[in-house]
């Protein structure tokens, strides 16, 4: 009976080295999973990152173009517009009678459309 007993003691201390071994050895590795893990979530997060950067940079650009056209547009407007007022006092200035008949037949006209609007 010693002898079973010392080959039963014998037996379960090599499967407790065997089990140990074996766990260091899944323990290693879940360590190197979890690295690789991680560092391709940092690299994924760096694609994020620079991707983010990269679309915000075309927007930030995209608006500033936009912004500089309306800029120009307004600036054109604004001067083409004042060469007309220009133009408008300076014919006026020339021309008062047919200005105040022209005038006359444009607040008419204005009138007429507006009364049969209100009617329908």
């Amino acid at each position: 009976m010693a002898k079973t007993t010392a080959a039963a003691e014998k037996t379960a201390g090599n499967v407790r080295d065997t089990v140990s071994r074996v766990s260091e050895d899944v323990q290693t590795r879940v360590r190197g999973m979890s690295d690789e893990v991680r560092k391709g979530a940092e690299r994924a997060s760096a694609e994020i990152r620079r991707g983010y950067e990269r679309a915000s940079e075309v927007a930030r650009e995209g608006y500033d173009d936009a912004a500089k056209t309306a800029r120009q547009g307004y600036q054109r407007m604004r001067k083409d517009l004042g060469g007309l007022s220009d133009d408008v006092n300076a014919y006026v200035r020339d021309n008062p009678g047919k200005s105040v008949l022209i005038a006359a037949g444009a607040g008419f006209l204005l009138g007429l459309l507006f009364r049969f609007g209100d009617e329908e």
